[in-house]
């Protein structure tokens, strides 16, 4: 793991040849739910004047891949087993293109936290998969998130033609022959 801004505490702890890391876990949802804190610890850890509960249900996420290069970099967070509140939450929140934040932090020998966790993965969800076993009695929740720059090739707006018109205004006729305009309008000065 690179530095990061990490304080020396922790970097002291990465340094060690034996230490007890923990993820700290924020999914950003609406009101009235907010945000959810987990972590993959065996007991609540309080940080940055908020409870992470120890679900037991964070059963792991994938690989976090780091370059040089500018790409888009995505992960998968997986629950098990997972209590049918959660899974209603992702049912029903609103939780496209909200924040997801992973941070590995460190417990000492007397299992508190030490210093300030580092900020391993900070992106945005969208794709749950929900998927239920009634028969074995097992759910697993995986929500994949991808880093900031997956808008970065993104081109906004609008089109001004018709099939796009008819994505937004069906039966509407106004682009229908957009594309037979040849005439290139100059804005701003006389013709």
């Amino acid at each position: 793991m690179a530095d990061r801004g990490a304080t020396a505490a922790a970097l002291a702890e990465m340094a060690k040849a034996s230490n007890q890391p923990v993820h700290l876990l924020q999914v950003a949802l609406d009101a009235p739910t907010g945000t959810i804190y987990a972590t993959d610890a065996y007991k609540d850890i309080e940080w940055g004047g908020n409870i992470y509960t120890a679900l037991g249900h964070l059963l792991s996420f994938s690989d976090i891949e780091e370059t040089a290069e500018l790409q888009v970099a995505s992960l998968t967070v997986t629950l098990s087993g997972v209590d049918q509140a959660y899974i209603s939450l992702f049912l029903s929140e609103h939780y496209i293109d909200r924040a997801l934040r992973i941070y590995t932090g460190f417990l000492d020998s007397s299992d508190t936290l030490i210093a300030d966790p580092v900020l391993i993965f900070d992106g945005r969800m969208d794709q749950p998969v929900i998927q239920e076993d009634p028969d074995a009695g097992t759910s697993v929740v995986a929500v994949r998130a991808t880093n900031a720059w997956v808008d970065f090739e993104r081109r906004p707006g609008r089109h001004t033609n018709h099939q796009e018109q008819q994505i937004w205004f069906p039966g509407d006729r106004g682009f229908e022959f957009a594309s037979e305009i040849v005439k290139d309008i100059v804005w701003g000065r006389p013709a």
